[in-house]
């Protein structure tokens, strides 16, 4: 019979991998975050312009700033959730464009 060699296997590093694991979630849960908040600022652009199609002009204005709000509200629950500094002009900048499309659509 041949005997076994024991196998030197390398420690885990418990503390590495728990970090790494909380990066993902932190991940996955501000892209579901994302993706479910997306669809009320698209939703907002999206009755404002069907608002501005009834005569409504006033009201749709007020539905796409509505949208800006929420966007930002997405952009700041976002970096919350992945633990990022609050403060970045070039994505908040990026957060407002579907609202500055939305204002170009009902103006």
């Amino acid at each position: 019979m041949t005997e076994r060699q024991p196998t030197t296997a390398q420690p885990r590093d418990v503390d590495r991998e728990m970090r790494a694991l909380d990066r993902v979630r932190r991940r996955v849960a501000a892209i579901g975050f994302f993706v479910i908040t997306i669809h009320g600022v698209i939703g907002l652009i999206v009755v404002g312009h069907i608002v501005d199609g009834q005569g409504r002009h006033g009201d749709a204005i007020g539905l796409v700033v509505m949208s800006g709000v929420v966007a930002l509200i997405q952009y700041a629950g976002c970096r919350f959730i992945l633990g990022a500094r609050l403060w970045s002009p070039v994505w908040i900048a990026l957060s407002l464009v579907p609202t500055a499309y939305g204002l170009w659509l009902v103006l």
